[in-house]
């Protein structure tokens, strides 16, 4: 199914404490196998989309996480401090841009990845679809 073009869209955590409303269709749609991102969903991958930080408006109370990814800079996790759902991120390499957690939205209507980062560090049993660039870092 494709992305439907209406926005604003609402992303929030399991107990709607932390949302983040985007104005804007996302920039780019990706998923990543990092072992920090398998670890962080609990899930072969993460997926994400990258909006314009000019886009996102957030609401309710957030706490943040900032470690040092696999490609050596920072990445700040934001998260809901009652239910623990990480909503958004923001990466070093990418100023100006807020990632969302494209589950959050619970709309199935978003779009396939672009690429998927760390390629090589995805489960064996997952096959990278045709459509979706393999990226060994990130």
């Amino acid at each position: 199914m494709a992305e439907p073009t209406v926005y604003p869209k609402t992303a929030s955590c399991i107990c709607g404490g932390l949302a983040v409303t985007v104005t804007a269709p996302p920039q780019m749609v990706h998923a990543c196998s990092c072992l920090d991102c398998q670890r962080s969903t609990g899930s072969a991958f993460s997926y994400s989309g990258f909006f314009a930080e000019d886009a996102v408006t957030v609401s309710g109370e957030v706490r943040s996480y900032r470690r040092t990814t696999d490609a050596g800079r920072w990445q700040e996790m934001d998260f809901c401090p009652v239910c623990g759902g990480c909503v958004f991120y923001r990466l070093q390499v990418l100023p100006k841009i807020i990632g969302v957690s494209i589950g959050c939205f619970a709309d199935p209507g978003f779009g396939k990845p672009e690429k998927l980062f760390w390629a090589s560090r995805r489960p064996h049993w997952f096959d990278v679809p045709a459509a979706v660039e393999p990226v060994e870092t990130q």
